[in-house]
């Protein structure tokens, strides 16, 4: 690669790693990787893919694995240009109660135990079971906007975002009401260890751990009631489930809860959030959400989708493009750049709420394909309706924005830490 482009794409690397501001306005720096090195190779010895071919190919290949162990990342730590900026460090120096929960979820396996594990969870999320959920989600969606639609202000996410998945997850498990809090109160901070190893700030880690410690006594205490006592809860399914003669053992069922505690609720927070942000700048939208909302839904997903990457380690040697990755590198899959994608989409940076066919690759692809997807897929299709209906007067013009929407400071999630509006009451 030419020295010029090699320096444009260099100091785009360096801005998004250091700068949460440009991580708030990231698609600028996914455009130059895309145009100029869709298979990059960083100065810190990350690779960045940000090509829909290339991204989908990879999230498909047996080749790439999900075990940030099998990653040589004492190779990744001794380059130079590692130690002026990122904040990597090896494995074990990074272990604690989020790292011990988190290589046992489903995130971070590879079959047979992934398979084995996402066999005995896949039942809760099929098709049939989430459309039974859906008179409840609709119930609880009336519930809480009745409670705020007469004072003509809210902050969604903390008042209805983030309250509507987590209460469902946790009715779903069987989390009783008083425990509730707990779980929405220190998931977020569970959820910012997901982002890519060498990603990980070490105060990100601290509270990760310290959150990680006080779910699982919470947790514990739950399933040893269970134990006496099951239910019909999913939480007492999984303990009960067995799938050709295996079974969850304790500390996979701790990590598999924790993870749809967590996955339950963040991915379809922070659509909400981000979906109801892009429609009230883009308020002519409104008109095809009510008209279609499952179909806005794909593209608001699409859009600004909730989750901006995921990571994978090279088993092997592996042609990607005309570049050939080498074994035991860490290899980031910008899931958000690839759903821009010009060759794939057109018109890409437009939002456009009627798209179709529309092959984003917001809730990843693969064995890793999101396994709660039709849950927030229905959340979503449900609630943003309501709330355009609702709140807007039949319109995302109808909401104003109320003071500043900061985004949170993730990698992988791609969110809002705050979204007050405000509407005339009807």
């Amino acid at each position: 690669m030419p020295a010029l482009r090699r320096g444009a794409v260099t100091a785009g690397v360096v801005g998004f790693l250091a700068s949460a501001q440009v991580r708030a306005r990231p698609h600028r720096f996914y455009s130059t990787l895309r145009r100029l090195d869709p298979v990059h190779e960083t100065p810190f010895g990350l690779w960045l893919l940000s090509a829909h071919a290339d991204v989908s190919a990879c999230l498909r290949n047996p080749r790439l694995s999900s075990v940030e162990r099998n990653a040589d990342e004492e190779w990744l730590l001794n380059r130079p240009a590692t130690k002026l900026l990122m904040r990597v460090r090896p494995n074990q120096e990074g272990n604690g109660a989020s790292w011990a929960l988190l290589e046992r979820m489903l995130l971070f396996m590879d079959p047979p135990d992934h398979t084995r594990i996402r066999s005995l969870v896949s039942k809760a999320f099929t098709p049939r079971a989430v459309s039974a959920l859906e008179p409840r989600v609709v119930e609880l969606v009336d519930e809480m906007l009745d409670r705020v639609a007469p004072r003509g202000g809210v902050e969604l996410m903390s008042e209805l975002a983030y309250p509507l998945p987590a209460r469902v997850i946790c009715e779903m498990l069987g989390v009783p009401p008083e425990g509730r809090e707990i779980i929405v109160r220190h998931a977020p901070a569970v959820a910012g260890r997901i982002d890519p190893s060498p990603m990980r700030g070490a105060e990100d880690m601290a509270a990760a751990d310290q959150a990680a410690a006080e779910l699982t006594e919470y947790l514990e205490s739950l399933i040893e009631s269970r134990r006496r006592s099951p239910g019909s809860d999913l939480l007492s399914a999984l303990m009960a489930a067995e799938e050709q003669g295996d079974r969850l053992s304790h500390d996979e069922l701790l990590s598999t809860v924790i993870l749809l505690l967590i996955a339950g609720h963040e991915t379809t927070a922070n659509l909400v959030g981000n979906g109801l942000l892009a429609l009230i700048r883009q308020p002519e939208q409104s008109e095809a959400l009510l008209a279609d909302p499952a179909r806005a839904v794909e593209e608001l997903l699409r859009y600004d989708g909730p989750i901006q990457m995921t990571e994978r380690i090279t088993l092997e040697d592996v042609e990607v493009g005309d570049r050939v990755i080498p074994a035991r590198r860490i290899v980031i899959l910008l899931l958000a750049a690839a759903n821009r994608d010009q060759a794939v989409f057109s018109d890409a940076d437009r939002l456009d709420l009627t798209r179709h066919p529309n092959p984003h690759l917001a809730f990843s692809s693969g064995a890793h394909f999101c396994l709660g997807s039709p849950l927030a897929r229905m959340e979503a299709r449900l609630a943003l309706p309501a709330i355009v209906q609702r709140l807007g007067g039949g319109s995302a013009a109808g909401l104003r924005l109320a003071g500043p929407t900061p985004r949170r400071n993730s990698f992988t999630i791609r969110g809002l830490s705050s979204l007050p509006l405000s509407w005339t009451p009807r």
